[in-house]
């Protein structure tokens, strides 16, 4: 992840207040806070799922190209109660900066974790991941 891009990410969370509302899926603006920093979570490995290799990732390509939903992997699904528990709104925001800042300055040969879905990826791979991921869910809240 480029400095010009967590630059954009965390002027876009900046914009989220807790009464934004969903323009799509079924977590609310704190729920999805918490979703995206248990993602850095995941990727550093301080964060696992319950459950590795389940989804077929050509699946899930599929499914995020057509703008359809894509499986969360079990131990990070905020509404089923899976995901870290929100608290504080803005110190949950806060939280949320820090690890995508954090991961921004990550070095190209970060030892990073496998992906419950996708196994071993590189730093490109997780980089772009996490673009895709935080883009994705702060257009749910139209930020």
């Amino acid at each position: 992840m480029t400095q010009r891009q967590a630059d954009e990410f965390l002027f876009r969370i900046d914009q989220l207040t807790v009464d934004h509302k969903p323009s799509f899926g079924k977590m609310n603006v704190h729920q999805m806070v918490c979703h995206c920093t248990d993602f850095f979570r995941m990727a550093k490995g301080t964060k696992k799922a319950k459950e590795y290799g389940v989804v077929n990732q050509d699946t899930i390509k599929s499914l995020a190209k057509a703008g359809k939903p894509t499986p969360t992997p079990k131990g990070f699904g905020q509404v089923e109660g899976d995901g870290t528990k929100p608290t504080d709104f803005e110190k949950d925001r806060g939280i949320l900066k820090d690890s995508l800042l954090e991961f921004s300055k990550l070095p190209i040969d970060f030892d990073f974790a496998p992906h419950p879905y996708f196994g071993e990826m590189k730093y490109s791979a997780w980089t772009s991941l996490a673009a895709y991921h935080m883009n994705h869910h702060l257009e749910q809240f139209n930020v």
